[in-house]
Parts: C-alpha cells; sequence; structure tokens
C-alpha cells in the first residue's frame, strides 16, 4: 500500500496541476438572457445529480410558470456529443445519451441539448429568445466556460470526500477547498443508518474553513407500471405490492447502471419483497434485442419485471421484446427516484430569491422602491 501511495502521490499532484492549468485557460462565456444554474460534483461517481436535476425542473415548472427551461448536458457516451444536438419527440438514447434521454422522457416541454461544446450546443441549437428563460448544467461544477448564477455541489453521504485525494490517487476531480466556489452544498443519500456521517460531513467543511448553505437530502423510489400499448406510467400504490400478491409471483430486475447493488437494495425496499432476481449490465448498457429476449426464457406473466428510469428509455425502442412481454401478458414496473430535501422550505426560499434576483436585473419586474 505505501509503495502505491509514493508510486500515485506526484501523479496526483500532476492531476491538480494539469486541472488548474486547464481550467485557467478557459474563457467564460455568458449565454445571453438566462438565468444559469449548475448541478455538480466534485467526486467520481454518482452523487444522484440526474434526480437532483429532475428535481429543479419540477420545481421551476410549478413555481416560475411563465418560464421555459433549457437542461444542458455533456451528454456522456452519446454518439452526437462531438457534434452537438437538440433532442425531439422519438430520440434515440444511443445518440443522445442515457441522462438527457431520461430528462426529455420525463419532460417533454423542457429543451434538453448535449454536446461537449456546450456552448457551441446552445448557440447553435437554442429555440428560446425570452429573457424568462432558465439553464440548468447538468454536471456543470467543473465547466467554467459556461458562466452561472449559482452553483449547486451535490456530496454522496456515504463518501463525501472519497479518501481526500484527488485522481488517480483518490476519487477527488478536484481539492475539497475549490468547494468555495459553490453556493450552496447538498449531501445526498442520506438515511436512516447514515445519518451520522451526515453531522462528520458538515464538520469536515467547518474544519475546512468552507462556510456555504448546506443542506442533506434523501431520496424516495416508488414504482410506476408501464402501460405496453401507450408507455404510459402509473403510479403502484404501495399497499397494492407484493404483500397483496401471489406468493407463486417473483420479481426480475434488470439493470445497466453504475451502482447495481444499491438499485437492488432500493428496489427491495420500494417493493416490500425478498422475491427478487436480478441481472446486471454494465454502465450505459445498449440494450441488444437478443439479449432483452433472453431475459424472458422460462419465465411466464408471474414474473415482474423491474428496471430503472434510466434503463427504460432504452429498452422501450426494442419493439419485439415489448411485444413478447405483451404476448406473455407479463407485467413491467419502473423504479422511480426523486430527491426530499430535509429543509426544502428554507433551499426553495434561495430559488425564489434567485429568480427575483434575475428578474430585476434583467428589467422583468420595477426595482423595489
Amino acid at each position: 500500500m505505501k509503495v502505491f501511495f509514493t508510486l500515485f502521490l506526484p501523479l496526483t499532484w500532476l492531476y491538480q496541476f494539469l486541472f488548474w492549468f486547464s481550467q485557467g485557460r478557459k474563457k467564460t462565456t455568458v449565454l445571453p438572457n438566462t438565468l444559469v444554474i449548475s448541478v455538480g460534483n466534485i467526486t467520481v461517481g454518482g452523487t444522484g445529480k440526474t434526480p437532483f436535476v429532475q428535481y429543479l425542473v419540477q420545481y421551476f415548472q410549478k413555481a416560475n410558470k411563465g418560464y421555459a427551461i433549457t437542461i444542458l448536458s455533456r451528454g456522456y457516451k452519446a454518439k452526437l456529443s462531438k457534434e452537438g444536438a437538440i433532442l425531439t419527440d422519438g430520440h434515440s438514447p444511443n445518440l443522445f445519451g442515457d441522462e438527457p434521454s431520461e430528462h426529455k422522457e420525463r419532460f417533454p416541454g423542457v429543451q434538453v441539448m448535449i454536446g461537449q461544446n456546450r456552448i457551441g450546443s446552445f448557440f447553435k441549437y437554442n429555440q428560446i429568445q425570452s429573457k424568462q428563460h432558465i439553464v440548468i448544467l447538468d454536471d456543470g461544477f467543473q465547466h467554467n466556460q459556461i458562466h452561472r448564477d449559482f452553483d449547486i455541489v451535490l456530496l454522496d453521504n456515504n463518501a463525501p470526500f472519497g479518501n481526500g485525494f484527488t485522481i488517480p490517487l483518490g476519487y477527488l476531480r478536484e481539492p475539497i477547498s475549490h468547494l468555495n466556489r459553490a453556493n450552496v452544498i447538498v449531501f445526498t443519500k442520506i438515511t436512516e443508518t447514515n445519518q451520522k456521517e451526515f453531522e462528520k460531513g458538515k464538520g469536515t467543511l467547518d474544519q475546512l474553513g468552507i462556510q456555504l448553505p448546506t443542506f442533506g437530502s434523501s431520496f424516495q423510489a416508488d414504482a410506476y407500471q408501464i402501460n405496453l400499448d401507450t408507455f404510459e406510467q402509473s403510479l403502484v400504490p404501495k399497499n397494492s405490492l407484493m404483500q397483496e400478491a401471489s406468493p407463486s409471483d417473483s420479481y426480475f430486475l434488470f439493470t445497466g447502471v453504475g451502482n447495481p447493488n444499491h438499485v437492488l437494495e432500493t428496489t427491495i425496499s420500494t417493493l416490500n419483497t425478498k422475491q427478487i432476481q436480478s441481472r446486471f449490465f454494465p454502465d450505459h448498457y445498449e440494450f441488444e434485442e437478443t439479449v432483452l429476449l433472453s431475459l424472458l426464457d422460462g419465465k411466464d406473466e408471474k414474473t415482474i419485471f423491474v428496471t430503472t428510469e434510466k434503463d427504460w428509455v432504452k429498452v422501450r425502442t426494442q419493439i419485439k421484446f415489448i411485444e413478447e412481454m405483451k404476448r406473455k401478458k407479463m407485467q413491467l414496473f419502473v423504479i422511480r427516484v426523486d430527491v426530499v430535501l430535509h429543509e426544502q422550505s428554507v433551499f426553495e426560499s434561495m430559488l425564489a430569491h434567485l429568480v427575483s434576483t434575475y428578474e430585476v436585473k434583467n428589467g422583468l419586474v420595477s426595482k423595489p422602491s
């Protein structure tokens, strides 16, 4: 272990220098007539950015109904990421990426754009001219080329700072001290069993002199049944799940995400069952028709298939699989994860103040006398 540490420590210093040098050379561009909010993190791995972006969309759609909303994403592993694109109805997840496709699936009226060059994508594809326009940068904390009005950084409560080292010795994308660039910090994935870690995490921030508004959040998962004819989703009431099902019924989870064991635990808890089989695929897996059809072998209508929202946007394009499920009279559930903020009213008052400040600055309302 000591040899490993000695070998990689210089590489960690080199990574930090190159990161600092790269960030310092990049010019910042203002996206005209927009209120820009970034959602990001400082570690490698999932911190819950996708459900948090969706929480923001839901909030602004309710609180600021006159505003148009854009989600601007790099489009990780999307085939069109290099050239950039705007998502349209009937889009292909393989072309546009899993998370952007998931956003568009849940919010059809939201403008979703991707591109390694996010600035170029915005200026090329933006169709909104009104000043009542909110742009959410998905995974934007390290993307300093775009000026933002509000920076939200998410920390996974299970390991908020990794081992304290940056890549390659640790999981940090940049030093912890860089959190001072943010406007607010949100710890995610808080549960009854790791609540103490939240207090420790806040204590670490205090010790490092990072004095920022800090919030905790948890995930709430629900099961939605897919109508295999229309693809509409219906919430499955908790009291109608497995406890009322036949003892011979079972669930089969299939998913291609970064942390499948967490998905399995969430599914077991959501469905309130121990009768579950599973098959895991690599993250961002492109489901092939033959692979999906093989999952149905030896199973009948007593097996309820379960997947995630991220996987569903790809599975729904495999028509033969859907038709075979219908022929066998099978059911398909999607597990949807939503963010629950622990001090939601306080956080949302900050968002409301952000919008009101933007409106005064841009002449959308009169300045208070």
